[in-house]
């Protein structure tokens, strides 16, 4: 899993900003669920990207469902923050994450 920090410059708030912005004007990104909290983009069905906020910072867990969609959803997710906010943001970080939780196989 991957981890991503998303660091506003001076007294802007990273986590309303991108909030508002995939509301009201992202034509790529929609929200998967009532509360705006999982976010999907539309080429990628098989994984999300879970977003908070902390103190101003955008905080936000991708979690593909293979390989695959962790570069998709990583690449779009950091494009579009830098094409939609480019004098709001002070810093970007990423982090690598083990999982902890593996998924369990249901059993009958």
């Amino acid at each position: 899993m991957l981890r991503i920090q998303v660091v506003p410059s001076g007294k802007n708030d990273a986590y309303r900003l991108f909030r508002s912005h995939v509301t009201h004007e992202a034509q790529t990104w929609f929200w998967a669920n009532r509360a705006k909290t999982k976010l999907r983009h539309k080429n990628s069905k098989r994984g999300y990207i879970e977003v908070g906020g902390s103190e101003g910072v955008l905080i936000a867990e991708v979690r593909p469902y293979d390989g695959r969609d962790r570069y998709l959803l990583t690449e779009k997710f950091v494009g579009r923050l830098t094409a939609w906010f480019p004098e709001e943001l002070a810093a970007i970080n990423i982090q690598f994450v083990e999982n902890d939780t593996q998924r369990r196989k249901k059993r009958r």
